[in-house]
């Protein structure tokens, strides 16, 4: 039954947040999410920080090609919370500030990389995190 409330509220979350959206598509950046994640008024905010952070986290697992892009995230058995991995990307981001105007999923995954490394990678989390967002 959570689940199922938790995916309604979500889908109402995020249809308010694509019929905000300006002109065109685009990606929320990463202070956008910071600052909806940092939204302690109810808990909307929270629901939608945690499902974008799984989102992401679910696109990374179901595009992953064990020679074409290794992994670079290998999240620890048991794992945290969702909420306790978005907690820590928001203090992350705010010690990382120059990554506020990226899109924030490429911000999360770098974030990823970090707070997860995988040690049989030939991706440090140093490299990683250079290489997730294309160069412009």
């Amino acid at each position: 039954m959570k689940k199922i409330k938790l995916f309604f509220v979500s889908a109402i979350v995020c249809t308010g947040v694509a019929i905000a959206a300006p002109e065109g598509l685009r990606a929320i950046s990463t202070q956008e999410l910071v600052g909806v994640c940092g939204d302690q008024s109810s808990p909307q905010p929270q629901i939608y920080c945690d499902v974008y952070g799984q989102g992401v986290y679910d696109a990374y697992l179901v595009t992953r090609h064990p020679r074409g892009a290794p992994d670079f995230v290998c999240v620890i058995q048991p794992a945290p919370s969702r909420r306790e991995v978005m907690n820590q990307f928001v203090n992350w981001v705010k010690q990382n500030s120059v990554y506020n105007t990226a899109p924030a999923a490429d911000t999360l995954l770098r974030f990823l990389a970090v707070r997860f490394p995988c040690e049989s990678s030939n991706n440090s989390p140093g490299n990683a995190i250079k290489e997730i967002i294309r160069p412009k």
